[in-house]
Formats: C-alpha cells, structure tokens, sequence
C-alpha cells in the first residue's frame, strides 16, 4: 500500500484554501491539477508491505511520544523549480516552520533505520496545483508576490495516511493517528 505521514490541516484552513483556489481558476491564467485534500506531507514512503506498519507505527509512535504541541502557520505562496518556471504551486509556512522541520527530521531519521531512503531536500509546503502550463507568466508572478495569509492552527498530531490512486485522484484514509504531547 502507498502511504505517507502528514500533518492535517483543520476545516476552517481547508476553506480558506479552497475558496483561494476557486479564485485563481476563475483567473485562467494556468491550467494543472488542483490539489482536493489538503495536508502538510512530512514524509513521503512510496509503497509499503502491510507487515513493516507495525514498526512504521512503533517508529512515529515513539517520535510522537517526545514532540511538543506547537502551532503552525500557513503563508505565502510559492513555486516550484522557481517562480519563472512554475510546475508546482504552494502554500508555505510561517511560525512553526522550524518545529516541523525538526519533526520531519526526526520522523526521517527514525525511518531510516527502517531502510526507507533519507530525503536530500526538504522544504514544509502543501502543494494547492500540480501545473501543466501557465499562460500569464506575468500575472502569476504578482500574484505570488502577494502577501497572502491562510492562517494559524495547533498541531497536536500527526497522521500516517493511505493513498489509493484512482481515476478521479488520490482517495486518502487515515492509518493512525499519534498525538504530540
């Protein structure tokens, strides 16, 4: 199964987010598959045997167990390679940033030990648009120099989460849940 661990954004912020990405469709000036769920992907596995959960689940258990509360903001836009040439559309972070990194290294170097490959570069974003091409180059540019601000939220868990790919898009279930202290 295909499974990944991800922060889940509260439904306010899902709203939020939402109601910005009718926005920028209604504007025309890029086409791409527009993100339907929204979470802050932290680690990414790839395909997974059923029987290496158990110990996905120990190594995020106990890595929950050591890792405090804290409070994340979701600002600014951002793209990736570059703003001059735009494949991936997202939202960034502002306060909480370094604490999620911090998780993320942490929930990377606990899975290391479990063979799972150590990520080379890591920047918290949640992707709202996975582009196919931009027809006002110009246009996005200003808008992703707008100071734009989706608001704040407590993390108080993390997520490790299924993903069924299908026709429609990705389908997502909750596997666990593991509450931060």
């Amino acid at each position: 199964m295909r499974v990944f661990v991800a922060i889940e954004l509260p439904d306010e912020l899902k709203r939020k987010i939402s109601n910005f990405q009718r926005e920028l469709k209604k504007l025309d000036i890029l086409e791409g598959n527009w993100t339907k769920e929204y979470h802050l992907t932290l680690k990414f596995l790839g395909e997974v045997n059923e029987d290496k959960l158990k110990e996905i689940e120990k190594s995020l258990s106990d890595i929950s167990a050591k890792t405090k509360k804290f409070e994340l903001e979701m600002k600014g836009l951002g793209a990736f390679p570059s703003k001059d040439y735009v494949r991936v559309l997202w939202i960034g972070v502002g306060i909480g940033d370094e604490e999620a990194l911090v998780l993320h290294e942490d929930i990377d170097s606990g899975l290391e030990k479990l063979g799972f490959e150590k990520e080379k570069k890591y920047a918290n974003h949640l992707t709202i648009c996975r582009v196919k091409s931009v027809s006002d180059k110009k246009k996005l540019k200003e808008i992703l120099e707008r100071k734009i601000d989706f608001g704040k939220f407590e993390v108080a868990a993390i997520k490790l989460i299924k993903s069924d790919l299908t026709p429609a898009g990705p389908v997502y279930s909750a596997l666990k849940v593991f509450k931060l202290v």
